[in-house]
């Protein structure tokens, strides 16, 4: 029986669990700290300005190495329709955000909102846009921050996995990039075509590389289904893009994409369906990189080592948590 001396709240098994609100810095801002201590805001501006300028010096050329090679300006159009000049672009318009957002975070923080002069309206531009509870721009700009990186590691691997072994690398004269290089001629008269071509397929990749365990700070993609079904709609969406280009200008952007090298309906099919698998497949090389990233770049003095086993249960741990959040969203609406 309660007397005065009955505790108010005597079964504190039967109260709601507390909730836990669990402050982060949003994606946005992530993308203007490395995580390394090495490397500063001020470092990290310098090394996003040269990233810029180098791509773009790079584009340059490689548009001029492209146009060289075309018969007509019919042909042409076919640069448009490559897969490696969307990866391209796309690298080179993140990485255009990437250093104005750093850029703005580090020398204007604090820009003006209802100032109306054009120098201001050039800063709120280029400043990192602001995360309210309802908006959904992190999810969408961290399928675009996903989307561009896997193609580029996609069109690195398509090239020197599939198209350079099976002698469709572009080299002059069809010969083997090996041989090509060791009887001078690539660093010799003909530098510029295994320039461009190393630049494309290779240096991007780096980038791509540096941007993730280096650049950038962003955390592991969530939810997971989502970035998934994601990058397998937009790469079904670049081979109908593809198929529209083979129309237009008579080329296929991929050589496996010819009908007369597939030979069977069937066989082009399963290229298309292999070609829409490399994006989860990639995304999952992308998402460990990240999860190496943060574990050994974790700051915590008490941390303990990395450990690749445990590393792998937890990336399974929260694949299935996000596989089932998914789930349950979709099964409540």
């Amino acid at each position: 029986m309660a007397d005065v001396r009955t505790p108010l709240l005597e079964d504190r098994a039967l109260l709601p669990a507390p909730v836990v609100v669990v402050v982060d810095h949003p994606i946005f801002l992530r993308v203007c700290h490395s995580p390394w201590p090495c490397i500063t805001q001020t470092v990290l501006v310098y090394l996003r300005a040269f990233v810029v300028a180098y791509l773009t010096a790079l584009g340059i050329m490689l548009l001029d190495y492209n146009l060289d090679g075309q018969e007509d300006a019919h042909t042409a159009w076919s640069i448009v329709f490559q897969f490696p000049t969307l990866a391209f672009v796309l690298l080179w318009i993140y990485h255009i955000i990437a250093f104005s957002w750093t850029f703005t975070h580090l020398y204007y923080p604090d820009v003006d909102q209802e100032d109306r002069r054009w120098e201001y309206m050039v800063l709120r531009l280029m400043s990192p846009p602001f995360q309210t509870l309802r908006s959904r721009n992190r999810l969408y700009f961290s399928l675009f921050y996903t989307a561009v990186h896997v193609f580029v590691f996609t069109n690195a691997l398509l090239y020197w996995g599939v198209a350079v072994p099976l002698g469709h690398g572009h080299f002059p004269g069809g010969s083997d990039p090996a041989i090509w290089a060791t009887n001078g001629d690539l660093f010799g008269d003909g530098w510029f075509a295994p320039f461009c071509i190393i630049n494309l397929y290779g240096v991007t990749a780096f980038i791509a590389f540096l941007e993730i365990t280096i650049f950038n700070s962003i955390k592991r993609q969530v939810p997971v289904p989502t970035h998934v079904f994601a990058l397998m709609f937009l790469l079904s969406s670049y081979l109908g893009f593809a198929a529209f280009g083979k129309l237009l200008t008579g080329h296929s952007p991929f050589f496996w994409l010819d009908p007369d090298f597939a030979g069977r309906t069937e066989i082009l099919a399963a290229y298309c369906a292999a070609f829409t698998l490399l994006g989860p497949t990639v995304f999952a090389f992308m998402y460990g990189l990240i999860g190496m990233r943060e574990n050994i770049a974790r700051r915590d003095d008490h941390a303990p080592p990395f450990n690749p086993e445990q590393f792998a249960r937890e990336v399974a741990r929260d694949v299935a948590r996000d596989v089932r959040q998914e789930l349950d969203r979709q099964t409540g609406a």
